[in-house]
């Protein structure tokens, strides 16, 4: 029998169809009637569930504070989608569930592989009473969720008599609590804390270098036999945060690591907090078994005492190794002998301790679900609307082997959606520029403020930035609405703007690619502007890699090209050297270039970018307008334009103001340059800290 048209049931079917799950938990938002709440909830806990239809599910059960919806929140804090858990942080929070959920966030804080989960986590339990189950961010591998722990911290210090508790918070000695610890005493006290030794790969890696593109090309052109010989160093480098260099060591490893350094690779895997899982997976996949029993019983077989390579290994755990090595003893060596031996070197290993989630209650879906009896599926098949719940639906049809369409309602129903509106062609006005100025030689005139897509501001506000003047943009692949807003444009118009495009590669067939890619994803015959973004090392300006720029200007595929770092001294030399444009880091805190890098662009004519003019928002403060910022470093001798990144209409016309009143008057000059002073005595001390390098 199939339920009614007219049933509940009908409408949360919907609900089991991907294309229309989403618009259907929207449409039921608010909704009291006990089929729609489950449906929601069912929606929420099935882990095939987009992050999108999640979300509508969350969003749709806001104001439904019944026991079952507070348990799927609970539960939606193991959902596959980053976003998902975060927003159930968020709900927890909100609900003032914090205190029967601490388990739950504390497994997030220190297990869940995204940073922005585990920051997450801790900004919920803070809102806890139990603040010691804050103590593992002290040390955690990011400095952004050891930040957000820093700022609770430093708020509740306040108080005198709070700050010995407060410090208790904190995994000293180990390295970044410690950092942390020295950057609450100066956010207190005002006392610079001591110097610390830091990090500094170079002292033990003879091909490093701080640009991560032209480190994975130092391992490439080592070639096999020079990787081979530098194993022990690699070992090292197994968990760094580029893929690229990630993939050769581990190749090095599969092609030429001995036991003893792929135990050092996978002891250095253990903390999950790293997203490791995958590199664990590309280490191990595909290799012969006879090579994993190898590795499986060095480990398990070899002396208390750790050798030299695994001794002053950082981030080693001798317990991560072994658990692997353990876990080697089952289906993956089928041969009894072998599985037998694996299972008795083995009895020493600690035992994994799994999460498992608590058991639902007996009125629930699922656990409604789970006590079917084939004679209580079989009324359900008959009578469908005995049930409240198409997941008991669907476990009962499976029992009496009945497709559960069979269930399903004669006519479907459709959720109420907003017709989609074909994207209109806009037409832009002619743009009047203030104050243009050219681009490198035969370059692009541009405006002197440029508007980045960094943020995700409306389409409409592209269109509003070129009605003001606004001709210079920045693009990167995943701004997604400013490809939108040029996909849009008529050809006479996009050639009427001017893009700033860049790569990250090192490699010049690489580089080709992402000119191409920005060409088609922009639909532009010519790329106005292109930089080698945020150059570390000189190394990776190879010469291949400028015959491959001045190909690219040749075929008339980028009109010009430049380079832009952090690095003023780079970025002086890049200047000497004839680039041009040249891209660096100015703000009324940030004003070394001033002298380091400026005079000499106005000495040889290069045209000067710059960029975090407000950086990030911590420079700004009452005393003075956002787009103070920006007239700043326009009105610095040198610089020719800059760029800001507004995510609204209101900071776009905010900031736009920059170009309609150019001028910026000494007492807001002061002010603004006091407030510099005082952010770069805090940045420099959190780099020292919070950031810091261990």
């Amino acid at each position: 029998m199939r339920v009614p048209n007219d049933h509940p049931l009908a409408r949360t079917y919907t609900l089991l169809d991907p294309d229309l799950n989403t618009a259907a938990a929207e449409s039921f938002r608010g909704t009291t009637e006990v089929t729609e709440r489950e449906g929601l909830v069912e929606l929420l806990l099935n882990r095939e569930t987009s992050a999108t239809a999640a979300s509508a599910a969350v969003r749709s059960l806001e104001n439904d504070d019944s026991s079952i919806v507070r348990d799927a929140i609970v539960r939606a804090l193991s959902s596959p989608h980053p976003s998902i858990r975060i927003l159930a942080a968020g709900e927890v929070v909100r609900r003032k569930m914090v205190p029967g959920t601490s388990r739950e966030l504390v497994r997030l804080l220190t297990t869940d592989p995204f940073w922005q989960v585990r920051r997450a986590a801790v900004n919920a339990l803070a809102e806890g009473e139990q603040r010691e189950l804050l103590v593992p961010a002290s040390n955690d591998p990011h400095w952004r969720v050891r930040y957000a722990l820093g700022q609770w911290l430093e708020e509740w210090g306040r108080d005198l008599g709070n700050r010995e508790r407060v410090l208790g918070l904190l995994l000293t000695p180990a390295p970044h609590a410690t950092r942390l610890c020295d950057y609450l005493l100066y956010s207190w006290t005002g006392d610079v804390p001591a110097e610390r030794t830091t990090n500094d790969p170079q002292s033990w890696c003879p091909f490093w270098d701080w640009d991560p593109a032209v480190l994975a090309r130092n391992l490439e052109l080592l070639g096999q036999i020079g990787r081979r010989a530098v194993l022990n160093t690699l070992v090292r480098l197994v968990n760094h945060p580029d893929e690229r260099v990630r993939a050769w060591v581990i190749l090095a490893l599969r092609e030429d690591g001995t036991p003893e350094q792929w135990e050092g690779a996978i002891g250095s895997l253990g903390d999950p907090r790293e997203d490791t899982a995958p590199v664990l997976d590309a280490l191990t996949r595909g290799v012969e078994l006879d090579r994993i029993e190898e590795v499986a019983k060095f480990i398990l077989c070899r002396p208390s005492v750790l050798p030299p390579v695994l001794e002053t290994l950082p981030g080693y755990s001798q317990i991560t190794a072994q658990a692997w090595a353990a876990a080697q003893a089952g289906e993956a060596f089928p041969a009894e002998d072998v599985r037998a031996e694996l299972e008795r070197l083995k009895s020493d290993t600690p035992p994994p301790n799994p999460y498992v989630a608590p058991p639902f209650v007996p009125d629930h879906p699922h656990a409604r679900a789970a006590a079917l009896t084939p004679d209580r599926a079989k009324e359900l098949v008959e009578t469908p609307s005995l049930e409240t719940s198409w997941f008991v639906l669907s476990r009962a049809a499976k029992m009496c082997r009945v497709p559960v369409w069979k269930l399903a309602p004669e006519t479907s129903w459709k959720p109420p959606v907003t017709p989609r509106v074909a994207a209109e062609p806009l037409a832009l006005p002619p743009i009047t520029l203030v104050r243009p100025r050219q681009i490198g030689p035969g370059g692009p005139i541009v405006s002197p403020l440029g508007v980045s897509g960094h943020y995700g501001l409306p389409v409409e506000g592209y269109v509003r930035a070129a009605e003001q003047g606004v001709n210079l943009f920045f693009w990167e692949p995943n701004y997604a609405t400013l490809t939108r807003f040029m996909t849009r444009l008529s050809p006479s118009d996009r050639r009427g703007v001017h893009m700033l495009v860049g790569t990250f590669e090192a490699d010049p067939a690489k580089i080709r690619k992402d000119v191409e890619r920005a060409l088609r994803n922009m639909k532009l015959e010519r790329l106005s502007i292109f930089l080698i973004f945020w150059t570390q090392s000189w190394r990776r300006i190879t010469s291949d890699v400028r015959e491959e720029l001045e190909a690219l200007k040749r075929d008339g595929l980028v009109q010009v090209f430049g380079l832009s770092t952090h690095n003023r001294g780079i970025a002086r030399d890049a200047i000497i050297e004839g680039w041009n444009p040249v891209m660096v880091r100015h703000s009324a805190a940030h004003r070394k270039a001033e002298t380091e890098v400026f005079p000499f662009a106005q000495e040889r004519g290069t045209s000067i970018f710059t960029f975090n003019n407000t950086c990030y928002g911590r420079l700004l403060d009452p005393s003075f307008r956002p787009s103070d910022c920006f007239r700043y470093t326009l009105n610095t001798p040198g610089v020719s334009a800059c760029f800001t990144a507004p995510s609204t209409m209101e900071y776009l016309e905010e900031n736009l103001d920059a170009l309609r009143n150019p001028e910026l008057p000494d007492d807001v000059r002061e002010r603004l340059l006091k407030r510099g002073e005082w952010m770069y005595r805090e940045d420099t001390i959190f780099r020292k800290t919070v950031r810091a390098e261990v």
